[in-house]
């Protein structure tokens, strides 16, 4: 097999067309109508010139007339030619302006031939020569105004110079009647120019609208089409997600009606060690669709700054080292001091998420990271031994939970969704992922970061850790229409020495506060609340009656898009269920030091204003 190659990132084609967009197919539809009618007329527009040469053979110089007579049938050529190449092309037609300029160059080349007719074939003594020239640029003016009709430059070209010769020629006689005549030519100029341009705008007008209303019959079917897939892909994503989710789930139950049997200190503590795991396995799936929801929503905005890839990608192989020698794969670096421009933090998400997948689908070999310098960018490469991807399967690598080696979803092997979040990462970095693969014979993952500059690195310290503040004497109100969930958050609380309201409502939370005279410093509230009541709703209106310094964190085993943005906008503090202690304990460290920098602020103004 040739090795493959995609790119996870591909730009997105606006379904509604730019004007200019618009007025190009016009242009094209009125250039295609305006040869169209050249080509069928090509030999009635000869038809004229040799009346001309008929009628004035015998009253001028038949030298000039057949030297004018060869240059109208040359002009005639070329305008069946242009006329011809255009339409031999056919669809979709590139710069309709450029043919458009063409076709002018021509009409203007056939004003200038019927002005020196006009001089030089005018008959001054024969009223029925006069007459006949008169005729013939009156009906060119009001053949021009059909011209114009598609392409109105075209009719200043040819009926302008035709008519201002006319009327010069007259004005040239010198009599009240010429001269009269040669102002109603000008009248009858002005008049059809306006006519033609009326026209001209009401024939373009319908075209634009017509091409306006395709457009957007387009764009609905496309996003209509987009919509049908969006359903269809969510459907199978929360259908793959209920199967993942009701396992572990399945598991626990089992195993939490095994413990109750337990006789043996051993014994439980195996079962509680499975529970645990399950309990990991659930908390890693939350939190990944949680990643998923936030990318989706757009609530992720990249940090960038200049800093060492080098340093980065030995940090990962130090840390994916023992899980490599697990497996007794080699796993290498090779890569020397660059600075890049990119989020650390997304960026490390990336490659953590290919270099275990890399570890995960190796079985013998090893896994090679390497960085260096292509055209103007940096490339990292993430190389490997593995089982490959087959090139059918090239596309679904990077949808949510499909994993091509793993039909019978074990959960050892992972939740399907690391690519999947890889993929939206390196859209929202501007990074571009590229891989290449070869089955049974490894696969190679790159992406492309733009360099940094050196000037603008800054020093970071990684040892440096949270320190947790002591929560004694806080009063911290939770909210929740679970009674076991307020049980245990409220030990837990307790446990570290908080001071605990608990309530299943905003009705019972305002009572508590009054009755225990304990405004609380943090909100920790369920989002879905009993009567279509939510977290957010709560926290607005305790803040409202006990104060705005009140912060707060919504707990929810929400992972919607939607929802997650509605919390974002709020400025609120986010926890998916099930929340680790740890990480309860984090959140509730920042609001608290938020809260207290908020009440600094306030005391410096209350000071400032007394003195």
């Amino acid at each position: 097999m040739k090795p493959l190659s995609t790119k996870s990132q591909t730009k997105n084609d606006s379904t509604s067309p730019e004007p200019q967009v618009i007025d190009d197919r016009i242009a094209v539809e009125a250039l295609d109508q305006l040869f169209h009618r050249i080509q069928k007329e090509v030999f009635t527009n000869m038809i004229v010139p040799a009346v001309v040469i008929l009628v004035m053979w015998s009253q001028v110089n038949r030298g000039l007339l057949i030297t004018w007579g060869v240059l109208m049938l040359i002009g005639i050529w070329v305008n069946y030619l242009i006329a011809r190449l255009y339409l031999k092309q056919g669809l979709p037609v590139t710069e309709p302006k450029k043919w458009g300029r063409r076709m002018s160059a021509v009409m203007l080349y056939f004003g200038f031939l019927w002005v020196y007719a006009i001089f030089f074939f005018y008959v001054e003594n024969s009223v029925g020569h006069q007459v006949f020239l008169l005729t013939i640029a009156i009906v060119f003016s009001l053949g021009s105004v059909m011209v114009g009709l598609y392409w109105f430059p075209m009719f200043y070209l040819l009926a302008v110079p035709v008519l201002l010769a006319m009327m010069v020629r007259l004005a040239m006689e010198g009599t009240l009647e010429y001269i009269s005549l040669s102002v109603l030519i000008l009248w009858t100029l002005v008049g059809t120019g306006v006519m033609a341009r009326m026209l001209n705008k009401a024939v373009w007008s319908e075209m634009r609208l017509r091409h306006k209303s395709e457009a957007l019959t387009n764009a609905l079917h496309i996003k209509s089409k987009e919509a049908l897939n969006a359903t269809q892909a969510k459907s199978k994503f929360l259908a793959a997600a209920s199967h993942d989710l009701s396992q572990p789930l399945h598991t626990l139950s089992l195993f939490i009606d095994i413990l109750k049997d337990c006789k043996t200190e051993a014994e439980r503590e195996r079962i509680y060690q499975r529970i645990d795991f399950s309990l990991d396995a659930l908390r890693k799936l939350f939190g990944a669709l949680l990643d998923i929801s936030r990318l989706d929503a757009k609530l992720v905005r990249p940090d960038v700054t200049h800093f060492d890839i080098s340093e980065l990608l030995k940090n990962l192989a130090d840390e994916f080292k023992p899980a490599a020698k697990q497996k007794n794969l080699k796993l290498r670096v090779h890569t020397k001091p660059t600075i890049i421009m990119s989020d650390r933090f997304l960026l490390e998400r990336i490659l953590r998420n290919i270099i275990n997948n890399a570890i995960r689908y190796t079985s013998s070999g090893g896994i090679l990271i390497t960085s260096r310098k292509r055209n103007r960018n940096v490339c990292v490469q993430i190389w490997d031994t593995g089982i490959g991807i087959p090139y059918e399967n090239k596309e679904d690598i990077f949808v949510e939970f499909q994993q091509l080696h793993n039909v019978h979803r074990d959960r050892e092997q992972g939740l399907g969704l690391g690519l999947a979040i890889c993929r939206r990462l390196s859209l929202i970095l501007n990074h571009p992922i590229d891989f290449r693969s070869q089955l049974n014979r490894g696969t190679t993952f790159a992406i492309t970061i733009p360099p940094g500059e050196v000037d603008k690195v800054i020093a970071t310290n990684s040892n440096n850790l949270a320190i947790q503040r002591d929560l004694s004497g806080y009063c911290i109100l939770v909210i929740d229409d679970e009674i076991e969930i307020l049980d245990a958050m409220g030990k837990l609380l307790s446990k570290w020495g908080c001071r605990i309201i608990i309530s299943d409502s905003l009705e019972e939370a305002v009572d508590s506060i009054n009755n225990e005279a304990c405004v609380p410093d943090l909100i920790l509230s369920d989002f879905r609340l009993r009567n279509n009541v939510t977290g957010i709703d709560v926290i607005n209106s305790i803040r409202n009656q006990f104060g705005s310094y009140i912060q707060g964190i919504i707990i929810t085993g929400e992972t919607s898009a939607e929802v997650i943005t509605l919390i974002a906008e709020t400025g609120y503090g986010l926890l998916n269920k099930p929340v680790k202690p740890v990480h309860l304990r984090m959140a509730i460290d920042n609001c608290l030091l938020l809260n207290s920098k908020i009440n600094t602020s306030n005391r410096t103004e209350e000071n400032t204003c007394k003195a």
